[in-house]
């Protein structure tokens, strides 16, 4: 019996925690405008399901601590104490003047945990279709959503030219490197359309590697090993545009 209240108690708080981040995940997707690239960069931030899953359980299982403590734990309190919980993670590692921003959101999914928790029961089955926008969260995780339309690219060992009709997302272009050795890129975007880009590079693994801002546009990349590193180049949303990137080491 004992086993069975502490399973079904656990239970109630991983429906919690999916119904709270599923919240979440529907907002960030219709915000995005319902682009699977950007959406997907939302979701495989591992900090978020740390968060939600991590210490939004953690936290409900010591606030159900606390309420042995406090007589006639009513919903008002076990809420107060939520809202609190919700505020504190942001307190303790952010700037205050961000962690009071941070903190409003928090303190809001925290109430939609205990929400989920309170109402949506293990013993309903619809409280089970909590779990299906994390699990499709996770299912495209492993994908690429870059879209591209009229793609055309030159390359050859040093540099790479590309004109597109349509890009959103991120085009990857590796350049070999040796121990110790330095290597200089620039980039350069033919806007003729208003969207957004970015650079950033990756290492073999797909994990961000440093690069440092040399003079003007140029930027440098430094090779613990002999590998291959990737210049990622990012559009949100660029029409009928190019760019171009050249790279090169300095004997």
């Amino acid at each position: 019996m004992k086993n069975h209240l502490m399973i079904s108690g656990l239970l109630e708080k991983l429906i919690g925690a999916s119904f709270s981040i599923s919240i979440f995940f529907i907002i960030m997707f219709i915000g995005s405008g319902f682009n699977l690239f950007e959406f997907h960069n939302t979701v495989t931030v591992p900090a978020l399901w740390m968060i939600f899953f991590g210490y939004g359980m953690i936290s409900s299982l010591v606030i159900d601590v606390i309420g042995k403590f406090i007589p006639t734990f009513s919903f008002g309190k076990q809420l107060l104490l939520y809202l609190l919980f919700g505020y504190l993670i942001f307190v303790v590692f952010m700037p205050i003047e961000f962690a009071l921003l941070a903190g409003t959101v928090g303190a809001f999914f925290s109430f939609l945990f205990l929400l989920g928790k309170e109402i949506l029961k293990p013993a309903r089955w619809y409280s089970w279709l909590v779990f299906v926008v994390p699990l499709a969260c996770l299912a495209i995780m492993p994908f690429d959503h870059t879209s591209k339309v009229g793609w055309h690219e030159v390359a050859d060992d040093s540099s790479v030219e590309v004109t597109y009709d349509y890009f959103y997302g991120e085009h990857l272009i590796p350049i070999h490197g040796s121990h110790g050795e330095k290597i200089y890129f620039v980039v350069d975007h033919q806007i003729s359309d208003g969207y957004g880009y970015g650079v950033s590079v990756y290492n073999e693994d797909g994990d961000y590697a440093g690069m440092n801002d040399e003079s003007g546009d140029v930027i440098s990349v430094e090779f613990e090993e002999e590998s291959i590193k990737y210049i990622a180049v990012s559009v949100t949303g660029g029409r009928q545009s190019g760019f171009q990137v050249k790279w090169w080491n300095e004997e």
